[in-house]
């Protein structure tokens, strides 16, 4: 895949640095924010999207189209590019995780959400109507004395934290969790041109990388699996390259994997992102800090 590239400004508070975005998608927010502060923005993906057991995702696509569910919730963009969501039935309420993920929906399906959690899968529990447990339906099934309908439909990573599914059948969900898609790294050979040169050369100056973002957990993996940390750069070698995490979890798995990280977004937003490359980048030398320069807020998205 051909990374986008785009070139840096004079001014602003990321003028003439390079930051790398681990993920390349269409108008990425993030992306366009660092490159409003001046950034020179690198956009290229290290993982990519493996669909899971097509016969499973099928049976759950039928059973949502036929109605059989209360709640279908989203906690990644991922999802809607495994799964056909165009016959969801408008009596299905449909929640989701992340303004992109709200976007990827309206997008494939022309439907707003009912409701959207913040960038963390744990939010589900904290800022939706799910967490107070199973209403009834929108068709008169409490006035008809009807019991309400508790089937929710989560199809996410196959390797999803079980926190959520455990959360929402505690609240007396009756949750059918599917499998739709895993993530792996994408094959070495595939990296950009001059990906690897860039990664190992000295930050600032016009060499390499001033900062790169991790979006996720795998993606935290697939940096370490493919390219490994950012060299340490000696006193007077040159600017190293800093590592920013866009919450707790990815900084959580950064950290087991050696790759820092130097600061995490305060929120999982265009805005919270910028604010951590800004502080990180300011005049960053020397040895990579043993914990990240911001305090991680409760959770964080995939």
């Amino acid at each position: 895949m051909t990374p986008r590239l785009a070139a840096a400004t004079t001014t602003g508070p990321l003028a003439g640095a390079r930051v790398w975005v681990t993920r390349q998608v269409a108008e990425d927010r993030i992306a366009a924010a660092l490159e409003d502060a001046g950034a020179e923005v690198v956009a290229a993906a290290l993982t990519e999207t493996v669909p899971g057991d097509p016969a499973a995702i099928a049976e759950a696509e039928a059973r949502l189209a036929a109605g059989c569910y209360a709640w279908v919730v989203l906690t990644s963009a991922r999802t809607l590019t495994v799964m056909d969501l165009a016959a969801l039935p408008a009596s299905t309420h449909v929640a989701v995780v992340g303004p992109a993920t709200a976007r990827a929906l309206e997008e494939a399906t022309g439907r707003r959400p009912d409701a959207v959690a913040d960038g963390q899968a744990a939010g589900v529990l904290r800022e939706t109507p799910l967490a107070s447990g199973p209403e009834r339906s929108a068709h008169g099934a409490e006035a008809a004395g009807a019991e309400p309908s508790t089937r929710l439909l989560l199809p996410a990573s196959a390797i999803a934290d079980p926190a959520l599914v455990d959360g929402l059948r505690a609240a007396g969900w009756q949750v059918e969790a599917v499998p739709a898609y895993s993530t792996r790294a994408v094959p070495a050979d595939a990296l950009p041109p001059g990906l690897v040169q860039t990664w190992r050369s000295p930050a600032g100056a016009g060499g390499g990388f001033d900062a790169v973002v991790l979006l996720s957990g795998s993606g935290a993996r697939a940096l370490h699996e493919l390219l490994g940390p950012p060299p340490e750069r000696p006193a007077g070698a040159g600017r190293r390259t800093v590592v920013v995490a866009i919450g707790p979890s990815t900084a959580a798995e950064a950290a087991r994997l050696g790759l820092g990280p130097d600061a995490v977004a305060e929120s999982p937003t265009p805005s919270g992102v910028l604010s951590a490359v800004m502080s990180a980048t300011a005049a960053v030398t020397g040895p990579r800090p043993a914990s990240p320069l911001h305090a991680p807020p409760p959770e964080e998205p995939s």
